[in-house]
């Protein structure tokens, strides 16, 4: 199955709709807005091209018109089409961008052609927002190595993936992972990733956490900001992890702590936030209670191993958007979020263009630090330096009218 690529897509209505789209966005995301215009006067990345592995949405295009600005040759593509606009794809190509975009499906293989095509333009530098570029250009273009100088990728799937390859030396070149960047973690996590999960799964379930038990596998950043929203609820938490230290530091936050197989017999809500593949699978689906709803918040699919679900459901059916009923043969019904996405951000249109105003902002930063810096690091996982983060804060606190005192020197 191939991919489409855009060079142009010939319908002014589409394109229209789809700049209305990436005006309304730009006009809340005032820290990337900053750094275009900076990036227009200084034009960093002039000559290089850039692929951007991400959801094909309004705050995407906002970054692409952020690294265009800057001088970069910009391709684009999505790993769905339930994260693809299309008004947004025919806007970037109007102005000049190549959108490699999904046909009709999102089966594996037609995503794989899609990572294909955009990598066979011959990139620079890369933002991978599943980890799965990296991988494919060595199987699939080892001949193109050489060119790339870099990427960057911001989620906790790609930072295991990556540092594995960094360990067994294998890794071709320097990535940037933003994941455990403090900025990442006090806006992103509290502010915007947290708050559309819940969202979106009180809009789309209508369910109600008060008296509830809420299974949270995974104790990191994000599966400790979705608890303490769940207590906040008035749900009993629960949590199944496999690191100690972050099972105590569940437990010493009021958590009851267990393994997921015994979780599985008494929740409610299972939300997986681990960032691994089958968190969730055929050993625990018989242990469930009957209309148990299952969710994944993690950075790709594949937490919540579906197919398996398949395989002993023998009913299935579609209760509204994003939202997937199997029937097993005692009876018992298993609900779960649409299979092709993670829950977070799936029922709005995309994600709030505000609330990702900062992590762009400093996708944009480290990819410009990346081209200027690529020849003095080694072939290794890289944190973002802290004066980007910095430097984003303070232009965040610049757009809120907020002023800081200076340290005093000692």
């Amino acid at each position: 199955m191939q991919a489409i690529v855009h060079a142009s897509i010939n319908d002014s209505g589409l394109t229209q709709a789809g700049r209305l789209k990436i005006s309304r966005a730009s006009s809340q995301m005032p820290v990337l807005g900053r750094i275009r215009e900076r990036f227009a006067l200084g034009r960093p990345l002039k000559g290089l091209k850039i692929v951007l592995a991400l959801p094909l949405e309004a705050a995407t295009a906002c970054l692409g018109k952020t690294l265009q600005a800057g001088g970069a040759e910009l391709v684009i593509t999505s790993g769905s089409p339930h994260s693809n606009d299309d008004e947004i794809s025919a806007a970037l190509a109007a102005d000049g961008v190549t959108v490699i975009s999904p046909q009709s499906d999102s089966e594996p293989e037609s995503a794989k052609a899609r990572l294909i095509s955009a990598i066979e333009t011959g990139p620079h530098l890369f933002v991978d927002d599943c980890g799965e570029l990296v991988g494919t250009i060595q199987s699939e273009r080892p001949d193109l190595l050489a060119g790339i100088r870099g990427g960057v990728t911001r989620t906790r799937a790609s930072l295991q993936h990556l540092t594995r390859l960094e360990k067994e030396q294998r890794l071709p070149f320097p990535m940037i992972v933003l994941d455990d960047v403090p900025g990442m973690e006090t806006f992103d996590r509290r502010c915007e990733t947290v708050p559309s999960v819940w969202d979106d799964m009180l809009r789309t379930t209508d369910f109600a956490a008060a008296g509830k038990t809420v299974v949270v596998a995974g104790y990191g950043r994000r599966g400790k900001a979705i608890a303490i929203q769940a207590r906040a609820l008035g749900a009993h938490i629960v949590v199944a992890e496999t690191d100690p230290l972050k099972a105590v530091e569940a437990f010493m936050d009021g958590c009851q702590v267990m393994r997921l197989q015994e979780a599985a017999l008494i929740g409610d809500l299972l939300i997986t936030a681990t960032g691994a593949l089958d968190t969730i699978g055929g050993k625990h689906y018989f242990l469930m209670k009957d209309g148990v709803l299952l969710c994944q918040t993690g950075p790709s699919n594949g937490e919540i191993n579906t197919n398996e679900l398949a395989d002993i459901a023998v009913s299935y059916g579609i209760v509204r958007e994003n939202l997937e009923r199997y029937e097993l043969i005692d009876g018992r019904s298993i609900y779960f979020y649409d299979a092709r996405l993670p829950v977070h951000g799936t029922s709005a249109d995309d994600e709030c263009a505000e609330m990702t105003d900062m992590r762009l902002a400093l996708l944009a930063l480290s990819l410009q630090y990346m081209n200027e810096h690529y020849d003095r690091l080694g072939n290794e996982v890289l944190k973002a330096p802290y004066t980007l983060d910095e430097e984003i804060a303070v232009l965040k606190l610049q757009s809120l009218g907020a002023n800081i005192d200076e340290a005093a020197d000692r």
